[in-house]
């Protein structure tokens, strides 16, 4: 990853939203009940980055947990993600997620989806690779 050097501050002309997206594995030695829907983000993440104009993705971010992961997700609007939840692959994978594990608990799923107006948000980068808002403007 190549570092940019110095200040550099994204642009905040356009409104954006920001989707957070985590699992967290509740009972680790259940595997065979949730790896399958653990796993079911990865062909969802690919899909995005293949129709990143069309479906109004900008960037995803990871970050990994003691038991699970987190995404950060940047889009071009808070109707861009309610319309990709409505898509095959995401509606797939949750009916998949309720009918293997949400019942049992053995993994948990979050998200949580913000809309913020141009000019209404901040962002500092200093001394940092393409990451976060940064890359997603890219």
């Amino acid at each position: 990853m190549n570092i940019n050097k110095g200040r550099i501050t994204p642009k905040t002309d356009q409104p954006l939203a920001v989707f957070i997206i985590g699992v967290k594995i509740n009972k680790l030695w259940a595997v065979h009940k949730w790896f399958k829907s653990f796993m079911s983000m990865r062909p969802m993440v690919a899909e995005l980055y293949q129709n990143k104009a069309e479906l109004g993705f900008y960037h995803t971010d990871y970050f990994l947990t003691w038991r699970g992961i987190t995404l950060v997700q940047y889009w071009d609007s808070h109707e861009s993600i309610m319309s990709y939840s409505r898509g095959a692959k995401h509606l797939k994978a949750w009916k998949h997620f309720n009918k293997s594990v949400a019942a049992d608990h053995s993994l948990g799923i979050y998200h949580e989806a913000y809309t913020v107006a141009a000019h209404q948000y901040h962002s500092v980068f200093v001394n940092m690779p393409e990451v976060g808002l940064l890359k997603a403007q890219k």
